[in-house]
């Protein structure tokens, strides 16, 4: 017998062992069928038996579980993307301040004056002027407003009078002036000027100067500084004494020039 292999007969054969396989080899079998075979695979046809059929030996491997298994895992999730954060509001823009704004323009509010200045020595008040030391002939004093186109003369031996005007109601003077081109032969050249408040008493304890008007020059006639007149103080009455003359004679064409304020408004 040849030690390759052993050839069993599983169809037919009776009361006979089935020879054992050595260790270490294949044995491939075969039922044989009716009629005869070829042999496939290294089978021996076997009378009487049915077509054969070919009968291997699984080799344990990897089962379909585990094939299955071997599946790929599942995909992340991606994250949720961050949200973006809200913008920031813009701050409220700055007010700009009531009053006067100095800037690229220029905003003008509605401003309140002190006083609204006028001529103090209208008719009413001139008809109340008086003179020392010797009064004027009767209706002559409203010749001393500032319309009138002569004024008033003194006589010849009167070269310093004083004129005394009364205010209807308290007034807040603002400037005091002779002027000596309104009218013919006007030389008043300088004066002096008290203000009494309305208690009566003096507001300047010593009469204020006038500038001297030039001999030669009319247009600049005799006034008081605006920096002595007390303008804030409301005053009652004043009085006006002429120092000098330009020809040194008795004063002549006198006319008064005197700004008050007499009451308040409201302007821009």
């Amino acid at each position: 017998m040849n030690d390759c292999c052993f050839v069993v007969d599983v169809g037919t054969t009776r009361g006979r062992s089935t020879p054992s396989i050595p260790t270490g080899r294949t044995q491939s079998t075969a039922t044989t069928g009716t009629g005869s075979t070829p042999p496939s695979n290294g089978t021996v046809p076997t009378k009487g038996a049915s077509t054969p059929a070919s009968t291997r030996v699984t080799i344990p491997g990897e089962s379909t579980t585990a094939r299955t298994s071997r599946s790929s895992g599942t995909a992340g999730t991606s994250g949720t993307a961050g949200t973006s954060g809200t913008a920031g509001t813009s701050g409220t823009a700055g007010t700009t301040g009531t009053g006067r704004t100095t800037g690229t323009g220029r905003t003008t509010g509605t401003t309140t004056k002190r006083c609204a200045e006028m001529q103090a020595v209208d008719e009413t008040v001139s008809k109340q002027i008086t003179v020392t030391p010797n009064e004027l002939p009767a209706g002559e004093n409203v010749e001393f407003q500032v319309t009138s186109t002569r004024g008033v003369s003194f006589p010849k031996d009167d070269r310093t009078p004083t004129i005394v005007i009364r205010f209807g109601s308290p007034a807040e003077v603002q400037s005091v002036t002779i002027p000596r081109d309104k009218t013919p032969n006007a030389n008043v050249q300088q004066f002096e000027v008290t203000f009494y408040g309305t208690d009566g008493n003096k507001i300047n304890d010593k009469p204020i100067l006038s500038t001297t008007s030039p001999k030669d020059d009319t247009t600049k006639p005799a006034s008081l500084d605006i920096t002595q007149i007390p303008s804030s103080t409301p005053v009652s009455r004043l009085e006006i004494t002429i120092v000098r003359t330009t020809d040194g004679e008795s004063p002549k064409g006198v006319i008064l020039d005197i700004k008050a304020c007499t009451e308040i408004t409201t302007g821009e």
